[in-house]
């Protein structure tokens, strides 16, 4: 999720109820070859996430070819296509979901992404043959987890089922000519947004199509538990599910567990803590809108949020703890 799951959300959620997988937020193919170092800040992560994977967004295959090469440099455990994003700043550009519309497009960056993986695991040192600016390649350097013999580099798309409508008899289908290892399916339309119900029924029709070609498919959309997600892969028929949204202020989605607002402080302060440690170079802004989530439902909540907008330290969100705590 495009400014939520950074290393510091991840690393947070690893310590307090780890996934089984966990993917970085979305990152711009285009950006990461044309030397946008101030990108690389999102494609941190700590060997504790592991499985982690790598997710791409764009529309130029040359682009993907040398973004995936950067990010199996940087020992990533798969790399992920991003072609569901209904978000207008992406779409209005071609990516994301848009490319359920461009199908030659999108055929070309899946073989520019597969071939990309193929390489470097045939020859790691294809990575050295990139036109990267010095300081990218010296940040790269100090991040890359070196050559690692026969790492198997997983290859999986997350999409939608349709732009006004479900495609998926004929778009899944597609997708899985290219023999990806796995598809995430969200069950909306880019027309749905995130409005209404996912539809579990187009999941499960995707599911019987990936099934006949072998290929992994994990369903996604409107999970609020563990318990949950795993009703839905047995009625459904999915290999796994993914939890977003509803990570977001409650990281114990995955126990299925209640806890009180000492534990969702608690939370707060690591949260916190990682992310002062990972970006110090980065304002408090980005963790205010996690802290909300975090005190939803509590007895004060509406004093608090007032609290929380103008937090800018560490040291203040230790202010609040009597007010959050009770």
């Amino acid at each position: 999720m495009d400014g939520i799951t950074d290393a510091a959300f991840r690393l947070t959620q690893v310590e307090i109820a780890k996934p089984d997988l966990m993917f970085t937020e979305f990152v711009s193919a285009e950006g990461i070859a044309h030397n946008a170092i101030r990108l690389f800040d999102q494609l941190l992560y700590s060997p504790k996430e592991r499985p982690i994977i790598g997710q791409l967004f764009g529309k130029d295959p040359d682009s993907f070819y040398i973004a995936t090469i950067v990010l199996c440099h940087l020992g990533f455990d798969g790399i992920d296509i991003n072609m569901g994003c209904p978000a207008k700043k992406v779409t209005q550009h071609g990516s994301g979901i848009a490319l359920i519309e461009n199908p030659e497009l999108a055929g070309k960056i899946i073989l520019a992404t597969k071939k990309g993986i193929a390489d470097y695991q045939n020859n790691p040192k294809v990575f050295n043959k990139l036109k990267l600016k010095q300081k990218v390649i010296s940040l790269l350097s100090k991040r890359g987890q070196g050559e690692i013999e026969n790492k198997k580099i997983g290859f999986s798309i997350k999409t939608r089922t349709g732009i006004n409508n479900s495609v998926v008899s004929t778009w899944i289908p597609f997708l899985c000519s290219f023999k990806p290892d796995s598809i995430t399916l969200h069950g909306r339309t880019l027309k749905q947004g995130y409005s209404g119900l996912a539809n579990w029924d187009e999941i499960a029709k995707a599911a019987i199509i990936c099934h006949d070609s072998n290929i992994k498919i994990f369903g996604n959309g409107d999970l609020q538990s563990r318990q949950m997600a795993n009703e839905y892969c047995q009625k459904y028929g999915t290999d796994g599910a993914l939890i977003g949204r509803a990570t977001m202020g409650n990281p114990w989605v995955f126990d299925n567990k209640n806890v009180s607002f000492k534990e969702k402080y608690q939370a707060m302060l690591i949260h916190a803590r990682h992310f002062t440690k990972i970006f110090p170079h980065r304002c408090f802004d980005p963790l205010r809108h996690h802290f909300l989530l975090y005190v939803s439902g509590h007895p004060n909540a509406s004093a608090l949020r007032q609290q929380i907008v103008k937090l800018t330290s560490i040291d203040q969100l230790c202010a609040l703890e009597q007010s959050i705590v009770g």
